[in-house]
């Protein structure tokens, strides 16, 4: 009896291990209807944020926002699909590789996005805090 009420919670572990890899960052997560709209400015502000990044002399945090991850429709839901901002970030080639560039080119930045598991060729946008606090807008390497 006790192992039948023990099941569930095994294939709840087993389930997390398969979909959560080990090696993901600990602050990653999804698009919601919170972040769209900073998402989007962080893609079309790229180039203007890119030259932001060589001023920076310490990240103190950095969060990690999925543009790619599958959204499911919700009423009244204004998230745009991964494709949509796929077209918004190719819109803002030049601003985004300046972005991608300065990023990796910062040693503070580039030590901050290794540390996250996030490679600069990801980022699409980023909202950079007073305090060089980080928070990044990313395709997985699949999606981009």
């Amino acid at each position: 009896m006790k192992s039948l009420k023990s099941l569930p919670l095994a294939f709840a572990l087993a389930a997390t291990a398969i979909i959560l890899p080990a090696t993901a960052p600990a602050a990653l997560a999804q698009v919601t209807n919170i972040d769209v709209q900073w998402a989007i400015s962080s893609i079309q502000m790229a180039g203007k944020r890119a030259a932001q990044v060589p001023g920076i002399k310490k990240v103190p945090s950095v969060g990690v926002i999925r543009l790619d991850v599958p959204t499911i429709p919700m009423f009244n839901g204004d998230v745009p699909d991964w494709q949509e901002f796929k077209i918004m970030t190719q819109r803002n080639a030049a601003g985004v590789a300046k972005l991608q560039r300065n990023l990796a080119a910062n040693p503070v930045t580039a030590a901050a996005l290794a540390k996250n598991h996030v490679s600069p060729g990801q980022v699409a946008g980023v909202q950079i805090g007073s305090n060089g606090a980080l928070r990044l807008y990313i395709f997985s390497a699949r999606n981009w």
